[in-house]
């Protein structure tokens, strides 16, 4: 253990305090250990920071049954593994349909019942159009860096 700035800061300490337990979506419960990002899924990379999940889509299209279907079972995935908030960086995604749309909605739906947020980065100019139509960038949190979309999720504000 070491201390800086004058705490203690080894997540081992025994005298650190936990708040309790809380419902996540999906009905499983959580602590405030540090959520884990799940494996096997070939559309994304992800990877934790804090209590929000970052996934870089990797996929060039969502348009088809098996692109909603491989969206709806990553959303799943990461709105079951523990996090509060989800960063999805879709600047690869050049197309999406409105299947993919409902799954997101129906994600930002699971995750907002425990004050969850969802937010969405570098969007292509189709996937922009298609937000802006549907009026759902009203709806979503849209940034164009993630820096700014994960401080916007954690309610830290930006210098």
């Amino acid at each position: 253990m070491f201390k800086l700035f004058g705490r203690q800061t080894h997540a081992d300490d025994p005298t650190r305090r936990r708040s309790p337990a809380r419902k996540l979506a999906g009905g499983a419960a959580a602590s405030d250990d540090v959520p884990t990002a799940p494996k096997g899924h070939d559309i994304a990379e992800m990877r934790v920071v804090g209590q929000t999940i970052m996934a870089t889509l990797t996929v060039t299209e969502l348009a088809d049954d098996m692109g909603a279907s491989r969206l709806a079972d990553l959303l799943e995935d990461l709105a079951s593994c523990g996090a509060r908030h989800l960063v999805l960086d879709i600047q690869n995604v050049q197309f999406m349909n409105s299947a993919c749309l409902g799954c997101l909605v129906e994600t930002l739906n699971k995750i907002a019942v425990n004050g969850g947020k969802i937010a969405l980065v570098n969007p292509a100019q189709s996937v922009q159009s298609l937000f802006r139509l549907t009026r759902l960038d009203r709806v979503f949190l849209i940034h164009h860096d993630v820096m700014t979309a994960l401080d916007a999720v954690e309610g830290r504000p930006r210098d």
